[in-house]
C-alpha cells in the first residue's frame, strides 16, 4: 500500500497520493461531507480515494504508529464495511506492508496452500536449518495474524509487529495466552533475526510453539 507535527503528516500524506494517484485513482484531500460517498458519523478522514463512484478507500493518515485510537478507528471500519466497495485504511509513517497491499485479493488459505507451507517448514527442520524455519513459521503466523484483524474490521493490519499485536490482543482479537506466546516468540525471531544466538534446545521449543500458535491462528479464519 501507500504509505500527521505537520512537515512529517505532509510528506506522508504526499506520499500517500502520489501512490494512489499513479493508479490512476482520483484523490481527495480533506473531503467534505458532501464528496463522502455516505455518512460516517461525524468522521472527517484525511483522504477519499474513489477507484470508481461506487469503489475506494476510506483513509486516515498518521506520522507515527504509536498512541493510536484504534478502537476509534474500529468503529470507522466498521461503519465503512457496510457500504459494499469501500474499505477504511489507517496509513502510517511506520506501516510494516507493502505499497498497495490492499489491492492484493484477500482469499482465504487453501487447505493445500497451509499443507504446503507446513511441508516447506518440515523440510528445513529436517536439513538442520531450524533458523530458517523458525523464521519462514514466524512470517506465516505474522500473515495469519494480520488477515485476522482485517477479517475482524481491526484496521492494524499495516502498523509494526509488535504494535499490531498489542491492539490485537487490547482488541480481544486474540486471546490473553495466544498473546503472551506471541510476544514472547517476537523477542526470539528478533534474536534469530538479527544474528544473536539461540541455544538450539531453546530454538526447537520456540518451533514447537510457534507451530501450535499457527495452527490456531488458521483455525480463526475457518
Amino acid at each position: 500500500m501507500c504509505s500527521s507535527s505537520t512537515s512529517i503528516n505532509s510528506l506522508v500524506k504526499t506520499k500517500v497520493i502520489e501512490c494512489y494517484g499513479s493508479q490512476g485513482y482520483e484523490v481527495i484531500h480533506q473531503p467534505h461531507i458532501q464528496q463522502l460517498p455516505f455518512d460516517l458519523n461525524g468522521y472527517s478522514p484525511n483522504l477519499l480515494v474513489k477507484i470508481s463512484e461506487n469503489q475506494g478507500f476510506i483513509v486516515e493518515v498518521k506520522d507515527v504508529a504509536t498512541n493510536l485510537p484504534v478502537s476509534h478507528y474500529r468503529e470507522v471500519a466498521k461503519n465503512v464495511a457496510e457500504h459494499s466497495g469501500w474499505r477504511f485504511l489507517l496509513i502510517t509513517g511506520e506501516d510494516a506492508t507493502p505499497i498497495a497491499e490492499e489491492d492484493i485479493p484477500d482469499h482465504k488459505l487453501t487447505q493445500s496452500q497451509i499443507l504446503h507451507r507446513k511441508e516447506r517448514i518440515a523440510k528445513l527442520i529436517s536439513i538442520g536449518e531450524h533458523e530458517a524455519a523458525f523464521l519462514s513459521l514466524w512470517i506465516f503466523a505474522e500473515i495469519l495474524m494480520r488477515r485476522h484483524a482485517r477479517h475482524k474490521l481491526i484496521p492494524i493490519d499495516r502498523l509494526p509487529t509488535i504494535l499490531m499485536i498489542n491492539h490485537l490482543h487490547d482488541q480481544l482479537g486474540i486471546s490473553n495466552h495466544q498473546f503472551e506466546r506471541a510476544i514472547a516468540l517476537n523477542e526470539i525471531r528478533n534474536r534469530v533475526a538479527h544474528g544473536f544466538p539461540v541455544k538450539s534446545i531453546k530454538l526447537n521449543d520456540a518451533i514447537e510453539r510457534l507451530l501450535n500458535l499457527v495452527d490456531e491462528f488458521i483455525s480463526m479464519q475457518t
